[in-house]
């Protein structure tokens, strides 16, 4: 064992929920199919060359999209953080700058989008507002969502960890990561005596 040796992942802690992981595969999935029917719906049914190469590129473009957001959320799905990331969650536990800052402006234009949309049929609105305003409030909310998952599985690793109560498994890379760097080390025992006075505070009172 050498100290430059990257630590072992904490295999238990995924940084999706499950939940977004199938309605992600779920959403790319059908899109994927609808983009190779674009295709097929040009080479097949379009008679007019602009128009056959147009539904041809278009579906192609979004089909190689739809392949990327499967790609990244199956790398994601599998991707496991080592301990002294996790142990970063749980220190610096507030939103994401990306998240306070964008979100709810984004959210504002795809809603006011909608509204104005309605009653006025325009691309400025429906590309400027609701497609621009859609994307940033989706991204933005899932980069936080994801964060708020891993930092509550962190705060129960590591006070699993604490207790002796955690799986051998995920204790030995803990353990790992704690021989291979002492400031880490030094966080985890700062770590468990704050959680032995919280529990001696809960206990006196």
């Amino acid at each position: 064992m050498k100290k430059n040796e990257p630590p072992i992942p904490v295999r238990s802690v995924v940084c999706l929920p499950r939940w977004l992981v199938r309605a992600s595969v779920a959403l790319c999935g059908t899109l994927l199919l609808g983009c190779l029917g674009c295709v097929a719906y040009g080479i097949g049914w379009v008679d007019e060359p602009a128009r056959r190469w147009g539904a041809i590129g278009g579906g192609l473009g979004g089909a190689i999209g739809c392949l990327g957001g499967l790609f990244g959320t199956l790398r994601d799905w599998r991707r496991r953080l080592p301990a002294p990331a996790l142990l970063r969650h749980l220190r610096y536990d507030t939103p994401l700058q990306f998240y306070e800052r964008v979100f709810r402006p984004a959210l504002a234009a795809f809603v006011l989008g909608i509204g104005l949309g309605c009653v006025w049929d325009h691309r400025a609105i429906w590309h400027g507002l609701v497609q621009v305003g859609g994307m940033l409030a989706f991204v933005s909310g899932s980069m936080e969502l994801i964060r708020r998952h891993t930092t509550t599985q962190a705060r129960a690793l590591f006070a699993l960890y604490a207790d002796g109560l955690l799986a051998a498994d995920d204790a030995a890379a803990i353990d790992d990561a704690r021989r291979k760097d002492p400031e880490f080390d030094a966080d985890v025992r700062a770590f468990q005596k704050l959680g032995d006075r919280l529990r001696s505070l809960v206990n006196d009172a």
